[in-house]
C-alpha cells in the first residue's frame, strides 16, 4: 500500500491537459479552517501520521543500492559505507522520535503554562466546573474514547479498563481544557468517557483505538493512525486517518476528510457546504444538499466516490476527471462535455444539475464516481 501512497501527490495533481478548470467558479469561497477558539487548523495535504515512512522507505532503497555497490568494493570502502548506513539509520530514528514528540509530547517535558483552574480526582475520574463551552484537547496512545454532551456546566472524565495508579487532573487554560493522567498529558491505554458542555470543541490525537463524538455540537478535529472515527452532530469537522472507517455528520459548512484507506460516510446539512476529501484507496459516500456556494472537492487514487445529493434542493456543476474510471449517473445530469474515448476508459466529463449554482469536482485515477438520488 505504501508504494501506492507514494504516487498520490503526482496522480492527484495530474489532470487532462485540456481540462479548463478555470471555467468552474472559485471566487469568494471561504477558507476551510475550523474555528477551535485559537487553534489554527493545518492545511489539508498528504502529510498524515505515519506517512513519514515513505521517506524512510526511499532511504532504505538507497541503502540497498549502497549495499550492492559495496559488494564490489574493498574492505575499507565497505567499512565506510557500513558506518554511513548506521549513521543514516540513527538519523531516521532521531527524526522518528522528533515526530512522536511533536504529536504527543514527551512524558517528562515540563509545562511552563500555569492553569487558571484545575480539578483533581482519583480512581480514574475527575470533574471540572466551567462557565460554558470549551475547547477540550485530548491525547491518547491507545484505547477507546467516547465523548458525549452534558447538560451541566462541567467537564466530567472517567477512565476504565485499566488501573490508574496516580491522579487524574483536568487543567484549564482560558477556554482550553486538557486532561492529565498520572502526570502525563496523554492516556496510554484504557477506555475513556468524557462529558463536555453542549457546544464545546474537541481537539483529539490518537495512535490507535476508536473515537466516538456524539451530539456535542462544536467543532471537531481528529488525527489518528488507526481505529474507527464516529462524529455525529458536530458543527464543523476535520478528520485525518491512516486506516479505519470514518462516519461524520456536520451541521456547519466545513468538512475535511483525509484518509489513506477505509471508507468515509459523510452527511452534511448546509447547502453551501465546503467539503474536501482526499484519499489513496479510501471510498467516500456523501449525502446532503449542494446548492449556491457549495463546493465539494474529492480526490482519490483508487477509491470510489458515491454522491447522493438531495434532488429537490440541489443545484450544481459537476466535473469528473479520471484515467480509467467511469461516471455512473442515476440523477439524469445534463452532460455538457463527454470524453472522446474508446472502450469507456477514462476522460473528463462536465455536467450540470438544475441551475448549476454549486460546484462538485471529482478526480480519480482509477476510481468510479456514482451520482444517485438521495
Amino acid at each position: 500500500m505504501i508504494g501506492s501512497i507514494a504516487l498520490v501527490a503526482a496522480l492527484l495533481a495530474a489532470t487532462p491537459a485540456d481540462r479548463p478548470r478555470a471555467t468552474l467558479p472559485r471566487a469568494g469561497e471561504p477558507d476551510l479552517h475550523l474555528d477551535l477558539h485559537g487553534f489554527e487548523m493545518p492545511e489539508l495535504h498528504l502529510d498524515l501520521p505515519g506517512l513519514g515512512l515513505l521517506a524512510m522507505r526511499d532511504e532504505d532503497e538507497d541503502d540497498e543500492d549502497h549495499e550492492d555497490e559495496a559488494s564490489d568494493a574493498g574492505p575499507s570502502d565497505r567499512a565506510r559505507r557500513e558506518r554511513d548506513r548506521i549513521e543514516r539509520q540513527r538519523d531516521r530514528e532521531r527524526r522518528s522520535r522528533e515526530r512522536w514528540r511533536s504529536r504527543f509530547g514527551s512524558d517528562d517535558e515540563s509545562f511552563s503554562e500555569q492553569p487558571s483552574a484545575r480539578a483533581t480526582g482519583k480512581n480514574g475520574a475527575a470533574a471540572l466546573a466551567v462557565k460554558g463551552p470549551v475547547t477540550f484537547r485530548l491525547r491518547v496512545q491507545s484505547g477507546e474514547v467516547e465523548v458525549v454532551p452534558s447538560d451541566k456546566p462541567q467537564i466530567a472524565l472517567s477512565v476504565g479498563g485499566v488501573p490508574i495508579t496516580g491522579e487524574v487532573q483536568l487543567l484549564q487554560f482560558g477556554d482550553r481544557v486538557e486532561a492529565e493522567f498520572s502526570g502525563r498529558r496523554q492516556l496510554r491505554r484504557g477506555s475513556l468517557r468524557v462529558e463536555l458542555p453542549k457546544g464545546s470543541n474537541l481537539d483529539f490525537d490518537s495512535t490507535s483505538g476508536d473515537v466516538s463524538v456524539q451530539e456535542v455540537g462544536g467543532d471537531v478535529r481528529v488525527r489518528t493512525m488507526s481505529g474507527d472515527v464516529k462524529v455525529k452532530g458536530a458543527r464543523n469537522a476535520d478528520v485525518q486517518s491512516v486506516s479505519g472507517d470514518v462516519t461524520v455528520s456536520v451541521t456547519g459548512p466545513r468538512l475535511r476528510l483525509h484518509l489513506v484507506s477505509g471508507t468515509a460516510l459523510a452527511t452534511t446539512a448546509d447547502p453551501a457546504v465546503q467539503l474536501a476529501f482526499q484519499s489513496a484507496s479510501g471510498n467516500l459516500e456523501w449525502s446532503g444538499v449542494c446548492a449556491k456556494g457549495c463546493h465539494l472537492s474529492t480526490e482519490t487514487v483508487s477509491g470510489e466516490i458515491k454522491l447522493q445529493p438531495d434532488a429537490s434542493k440541489s443545484s450544481f456543476q459537476l466535473s469528473y476527471a479520471s484515467h480509467s474510471g467511469d461516471l455512473r449517473d442515476e440523477l439524469k445530469l445534463e452532460v455538457k462535455r463527454a470524453p472522446r474515448r474508446k472502450h469507456g476508459m477514462g476522460g473528463w466529463v462536465e455536467a450540470v444539475y438544475g441551475k448549476g449554482e454549486g460546484v462538485i469536482e471529482c478526480d480519480a485515477f482509477s476510481g468510479d464516481v456514482i451520482v444517485r438520488k438521495k
